[in-house]
């Protein structure tokens, strides 16, 4: 697997992933911690697995043979991931990138000759068209927007995966130490970009002395993991904490900003690093269930939420498995040809 070559941050096309990545304005160190988190899930055992999904008896012809990955402006890793399952296929790809993202994808292509760069506008529906006629599947991720009007493009004869936006939280029930650390990591994880950042904490217990404890963890964690705001997201962030500061309790550190409520309900989190600490209702977890990827939880702990939500340890949010099926979907089944 060529695309394995990847796994060196520090020479040849890893080395040129890693500068493009700190170019979408991640610092190094959050970067490398992401796409080396990312890169060293793509184990031979694990894409084993992911292979061990296809039916004994499929017919190879239903293989496609070229799939076209149209990317996200949100994290090289869901690029990444979306490219490697095409090439578990064996397929060819090709790699419409974000605008702003078109060296991501040269360094991946970089890395394999069977990925070709795809780089149009957005509006250009008649590159759009041409690519997805030359392929047998698509795979979009985006918005949901993007993914029910790409559906829509899509002749119904072609594989399709689309993966719209969603969120993801953390349950705890209870909260020590050890927990904060690990819920800190997952906060500053790309900077909490991604679907797969909490956006909120539920928890049982305390929710300012929650709030303390993580802003402590996460000023530990900080020097390792730094990240600028920008100015940009200065606003937002005031509201939150000026909604914080009246009816409940707010702490700043360099990075983040921790802001606990008395009431449940979800609110969206401004992002860079910004998180509401709320008391834990299974009302308000349930309430979310249909947009929910992922959910933290302590050690013990279940979420009580069933359907397709992940649960996993706090901690590794942002590190699901190369087998997880994403969205509750299987990973390469939806790249098939229909019949």
């Amino acid at each position: 697997m060529k695309l394995l070559s990847l796994q060196d941050l520090d020479s040849g096309c890893g080395r040129d992933l890693l500068a493009a990545t700190v170019a979408l304005g991640f610092s190094e160190p959050v970067a490398r911690d992401g796409l080396t988190a990312e890169l060293g899930a793509w184990t031979a055992s694990a894409m084993a697995a992911v292979r061990a999904e296809l039916p004994a008896d499929l017919r190879p012809e239903r293989l496609p043979a070229t799939v076209l990955v149209i990317a996200a402006s949100t994290l090289p890793a869901s690029t990444l991931r979306a490219v490697l399952m095409a090439r578990l296929l064996g397929a060819r790809v090709l790699l419409k990138p974000a605008s702003g993202q078109e060296p991501i994808a040269r360094a991946i292509a970089e890395a394999d000759p069977a990925v070709e760069v795809r780089a149009f506008s957005s509006t250009d529906t008649d590159a759009l068209d041409a690519a997805i006629a030359e392929a047998d599947a698509v795979v979009v991720l985006g918005g949901d927007r993007a993914v029910m009007e790409l559906r829509a493009r899509v002749p119904f004869a072609k594989g399709y995966a689309g993966y719209g936006h969603r969120l993801s939280a953390a349950w705890l029930d209870g909260f020590d130490d050890a927990d904060a650390e690990a819920l800190a990591r997952d906060l500053c994880a790309w900077d909490q970009a991604g679907c797969l950042s909490p956006q909120v904490a539920w928890v049982r217990g305390d929710t300012g002395e929650a709030a303390q404890r993580l802003a402590e963890a996460v000023r530990s964690l900080e020097p390792s993991l730094p990240m600028a705001l920008p100015p940009s997201a200065a606003p937002t962030r005031h509201a939150m904490r000026a909604l914080a500061d009246m009816l409940g309790s707010a702490y700043a550190t360099d990075t983040a900003l921790i802001a606990a409520l008395p009431t449940p309900d979800f609110r969206p989190s401004p992002g860079y690093r910004a998180l509401w600490v709320l008391p834990a209702s299974e009302e308000a977890l349930r309430a979310m269930a249909s947009v929910l990827s992922t959910v933290g939880v302590t050690p013990g702990a279940t979420a009580p939420i069933g359907g397709q939500v992940r649960q996993c340890p706090l901690g590794q949010m942002q590190r699901p498995p190369l087998t997880w099926p994403h969205d509750g979907r299987p990973n390469l089944l939806p790249m098939l040809r229909p019949y």
